[in-house]
């Protein structure tokens, strides 16, 4: 579609201006101008909202401007020549405004599109005659290759290295799930959870290195209550539907102004606001997805509703979202390996054939989801004048989770191998005759999860000062609605053969059982019901005071700071009961089972292994349990804790403008201090009882900024950053408490480390951007991070109540560092002839070195960090269609080190295809198809050679659905 258009600079400051045009006609007092000298499409927006008089230019014609600024008390037209000098631009009125053009073009006093408010004010005097011409006619494509090009201004135009993704339109985010809309930033990744993104990780480091803010307010986190393993600080990214988001800026240097704790970025999120939509809008969108392993179809739907008053001044915005998820995922998981230990007999017996690493269990699993999600949003924003803003901020979502489990293992005795028997390749036992044991079982459990944040925002302007307050309340409360019961049978199998396959192979493991048959209800004795409640509260409260001005003190144009106090508080409590009464040791007829409910479990891969088996009725046993029994009060100690922190922090900082080379250079110097006062408080057990304990530790940091960025010429751009920054450890890594496991055949525990430091580093950064054309680029970038005191997990042995466990812990390591490159590209083919002028085309690459030091002897990579990853995505937008594919994928990461690095699980390099196209039916309705995971990749893991650790398969998914906008 082509028209003529300019971009609206400041659509908050636009806002009022438009209850303000009328009065320009009246002779009005001259505001006191106070712009530095800087960027020009950054300066204009603060013109408006000083002056009144509404800007409009086309964003090509900004591309790589710079304003010497302006000062003083003078009215807008005078202040206007002043801004523009030395730009090689001017400026015509149309009506109530000022449309901005090269100063040897020529331009029409047609005018320009306005809003009614402004037709109504007198026009300014006309231009003399020989400044008659015609608009240049400027085709605006698409949604999404709008919302690129507004993402690639902000990234131009930020103090920071800083990249972002925005709304297509009001409801529409890029996908439908915010962390997968993320993989398109270059140098961000994504973890899954039963096909859903879930956490991200950016530049290769894990999810715990992120910090996540809501409209640059940290958000509160809800925890895993499935299983004992616990995210601790890792935002949910499955508890927030993306119709409630505008837009997620991910910022991978630090700014003095932000909240400290990312050593690999602050992901902020972005929600919608009135005044910032600047008219009355009514949206709504109606989706159907279609799961195709769980064959169901799943309803999702959502509206907003924003307006705002004739004057601008209010206005009142309410977002709302409902959706259903049907899940399914089968899996082989619970893989287990270990090593021979040399100083026992069986170690002995095993290197004397060769065999150092061995496998001992496999577990495959079918897992079913009913996810329940509901969501909303509200804002209300009141602007009396240019001078004030209060802006209240309201967020609440609410996930329910049924989830169903159905499991057996097969458990491979090696001490019984079968003389003869064993396959050994490369020092591995990968086949051989043992005898077995199998556990059959069934989860059942419901999760909830809540989020709430409260926050109100207030902005003052007295003279060149800029004052704002902020006040937040945030509450994450995640539990066990209904109780997780575990039904399980437990006993001998006889006979099994195993031959396990390598990752590259495609294929699972084949396991053939001699004798036993899984679907038999009487081949296994009952062993017991394990019950367990969960709950995880959250809370934090933060307040914050800020201030600056614009300066002139030589290079210096701004100088900011402020102060927080933040208070967060996690309570998290388990208690267990193990029922065996009228249980362990009898054997149920069928009557206690249910049928296998998939015929075609596994059926996407190759591999023998038995893929049906029954499947206990929960409700029956449970009957059958005496509830009498108690949990032991000692165990549901040491697994629960509380944790507190509270950090006060203040930053001063300024902004430099000024020339090198004569060129100009932008930048921003500043200093975080933060003092954090840490409280952990459990449990420690002795080994036969579990005593109160409570840790108090005071820490400070001293966190120096810097970032500057230079126009080397009008289209390239450099930047460099050095930044001190810091990762606070897990809160639940930082708990005093124990969980032991023995769910499974091999007991393990895990406990946490009171006493741990946070990651600290220095980091630096350089880029080179080349903004080639409107709405492209090329950027180049590489940066590195010098780590000390980081946190890693080691493997022990403990002993509670005479019975051994291996227990999985934090420790601080030694040094470590990680040095990386980012590749991106991005354009926009705007001058191919038709049709193939609505094409556009992204790519990013990110490539991540590291190099950790764990003890004098050991030196390897850091853990949980991904070495290559890359994302391309191609699009078409033209008219009344539009299409796009796009690619992610996320090399090897290594899971563990050290003495159980032979057999750890490490996740294999996975990759999914996602694609939509959508018609505009009529200018406010459209219907859109998506596909997600369309080449229905699947997930693996392996351990050392490569050699099986673990499949899961979730499937693709289809979605139809309409979205309207009035």
């Amino acid at each position: 579609m082509t028209f003529k258009t300019w971009t609206l600079w400041s659509t908050a400051s636009a806002a009022v201006l438009m209850s303000a045009t009328t009065a320009m006609a009246a002779p009005a007092p001259k505001p006191a101008l106070a712009i530095p000298a800087g960027d020009l499409a950054s300066a204009l927006p603060a013109f408006s909202r000083a002056t009144g008089l509404q800007v409009l230019a086309d964003p090509a014609l900004l591309a790589g401007k710079r304003t010497a600024g302006v000062r003083g008390e003078l009215d807008a037209e005078t202040g206007l020549n002043q801004l523009l000098r030395g730009t090689g631009l001017t400026y015509v009125r149309n009506g109530g405004a000022a449309v901005l053009r090269p100063v040897a073009q020529k331009i029409s006093t047609a005018p320009a599109p306005v809003r009614r408010a402004e037709a109504a004010a007198p026009a300014a005097a006309e231009p003399a005659a020989d400044e008659s011409a015609t608009v240049e006619e400027i085709v605006v494509t698409g949604g999404f290759a709008n919302s690129l090009a507004r993402a690639l201004a902000d990234k131009r135009k930020a103090a920071n290295v800083v990249d972002a993704i925005s709304a297509e339109d009001i409801g529409k985010f890029p996908s439908n799930n915010i962390a997968e809309a993320l993989q398109r930033v270059p140098g961000v990744a994504i973890t899954r959870d039963r096909g859903e993104g879930l956490f991200v990780r950016v530049r290769g480091l894990g999810p715990n290195f992120q910090i996540v803010t809501l409209n640059g307010r940290s958000a509160a986190v809800n925890e895993n209550m499935r299983d004992s393993g616990q995210s601790g600080r890792q935002f949910r990214f499955d508890t927030l539907p993306s119709e409630l988001v505008a837009g997620v800026e991910v910022g991978k240097t630090p700014l003095a102004s932000l909240d400290e704790g990312a050593i690999g970025g602050v992901v902020d999120i972005k929600t919608f606001r009135p005044l910032t939509l600047g008219k009355n809008t009514i949206a709504a969108s109606a989706t159907a997805s279609h799961p195709e392993l769980a064959g169901a179809t799943d309803p999702r739907v959502s509206g907003l509703l924003s307006w705002v008053n004739d004057d601008k001044s209010f206005g009142a915005l309410l977002a709302l979202v409902y959706d259903q998820r049907t899940l399914r995922q089968d899996r082989v998981t619970g893989v287990s390996w270990s090593y021979a230990d040399t100083s026992t007999t069986l170690g002995k017996s095993l290197a004397a054939q060769g065999i150092n690493l061995y496998p001992t269990a496999i577990r495959p699993t079918l897992e079913r989801e009913d996810r329940e999600r509901k969501g909303l949003v509200f804002s209300a924003q009141y602007r009396p004048t240019d001078a004030t803003e209060i802006t209240f901020d309201a967020s609440y979502t609410h996930l329910d989770d049924h989830y169903d489990e159905l499991t057996y293992s097969v458990d491979q005795t090696v001490s019984t191998l079968v003389p003869g028997s064993a396959v050994v390749r490369d020092g591995t036992l990968v086949g051989g005759t043992v005898t077995s044991t199998s556990q059959i079982g069934r989860e059942v459990s419901d999760l909830a999860h809540d989020n709430l944040m409260l926050a109100i925002n207030g902005k003052q302007r007295i003279g060149e000062w800029t004052f704002s307050g902020d006040a937040a309340y945030a509450r994450a409360y995640s539990e066990t609605s209904k109780p997780i019961t575990r039904t399980r049978l437990l006993g001998a199998i006889g006979q099994t053969t195993f031959n396990m396959s390598k990752v590259d192979d495609d294929v699972l493991p084949s396991v053939t059982l001699a004798t036993a048959n899984l679907s038999n209800p009487s081949l296994l004795p009952f062993r017991r019901i394990e019950w367990r409640t969960n709950d995880s509260l959250d809370l934090e409260k933060a307040i914050q005071a800020d201030a600056e001005r614009p300066v002139q003190w030589g290079p210096f144009s701004r100088v900011a700071f402020g102060v927080k106090f933040r208070e967060r508080e996690r309570s998290y409590n388990r208690a267990d009961i193990n029922f065996t009464t009228n249980l362990a040791g009898k054997y149920f007829d069928a009557s206690y089972f249910e049928a296998f409910p998939a015929g075609d479990f596994l059926g996407q891969v190759g591999g023998s292994l038995p893929r049906t088996w029954v499947m206990p009725d929960p409700e029956k046993f449970w009957a059958l349990a005496d509830k009498t029994q108690k949990g032991t009060a000692r165990a549901d100690q040491r697994n629960s804790y509380f944790v507190s922190e509270e950090i006060l922090a203040g930053y001063g900082l300024t902004d430099m403008d000024t020339e090198l080379f004569g060129r100009p250079l932008r930048g921003q110097l500043g200093v975080r201090v933060a003092q954090t006062k840490q409280v952990s408080a459990g449990h420690a057990d002795t080994g036969s009882a579990a005593i109160p304990v409570r840790y108090e530790k005071t820490y400070t940091d001293v966190l120096p900024t810097l970032n500057f960025a230079m126009d080397i010429t009008d289209t390239l751009q450099a930047r460099f950053a050095a930044a001190k920054v810091i990762t606070r450890p897990s809160l639940a890594d930082l708990a005093p408490r124990l969980t032991l496991n023995s769910s499974g055949t091999v007991l393990t525990a895990v406990g946490g480390n009171p006493q741990l430091q946070p990651f600290e580093a220095w980091q630096y950064d350089a880029t080179l951007e080349w903004y080639f054309a409107p709405g492209s680029a090329i950027v180049a970038g590489a940066f590195y991070k010098d780590i000390t005191t980081f946190v890693y997990s080691q493997k022990t042995n403990i002993v509670v109540d005479g019975q051994t466990y291996q227990l999985t812990s934090p420790t601080n390591g030694g040094q470590a560092s990680i040095k990386g490159v980012e590749l991106a590209y991005q354009h926009l083919f705007k001058n191919l002839p038709a049709p193939f002028d609505g094409l556009g085309f992204l790519a990013n690459y990110t490539y991540t070195d590291t190099e950790a030091t764990y003890s004098p002897t050991l030196t390897d990579e850091m853990v949980n960090v991904a070495k290559n990853s890359f994302n391309i995505t191609g699009f078409y937008e033209k008219d009344r269609i539009a299409a796009r594919a796009s690619y992610s994928w996320v090399d090897d990461v290594l899971q563990d080190v050290g003495g159980a690095g032979l057999s750890a699980l490490n996740d294999a390099a996975f990759g999914s295809l996602d694609a939509s196209v959508s018609y505009k039916i009529t200018d406010n309705i459209t219907a859109a198809l998506e596909g997600q995971n369309l080449t229905d990749a699947a997930q693996w893991q392996f351990v050392k050679g490569g050699w099986f650790g673990g499949y899961t398969h979730y499937g693709r998914t289809v979605s139809f659905g309409l979205r309207a906008k009035f």
